[in-house]
């Protein structure tokens, strides 16, 4: 009886399923047009425009001060395809693998 229960559960959340597909690909769709290209950082947490990221700067954070090469670089997260879309709108909605 258990297991006839379980098997005839199974087509509704195949339902709800689908329907939450579909609204996360409709909402990874609009987040590529709003936010493609824009989840960039600079490894100098002073400079925030890609105009201002270039050359060295001097790292206090390890035991020893170090000069640094700028760098522009994408956030591991971002909107720039859908199917990084889907992943972002993922982690975000169900907080699973959110970083630390």
């Amino acid at each position: 009886a258990v297991f006839d229960c379980v098997v005839n559960s199974l087509k509704n959340v195949l339902n709800i399923l689908i329907v939450y597909i579909l609204f996360m690909f409709i909402f990874a769709v609009i987040a590529v047009q709003l936010f493609k290209g824009k989840f960039f950082f600079c490894t100098d947490e002073s400079k925030g425009l890609e105009k201002d990221c270039k050359g060295q700067f001097l790292d206090y954070d390890t035991e020893e001060v170090a000069a640094m090469p700028r760098e522009w670089r994408k956030y591991e997260f971002h909107y720039d395809n859908v199917l990084w879309a889907f992943l972002t709108l993922f982690t975000v909605s169900t907080g699973e693998g959110w970083p630390t």
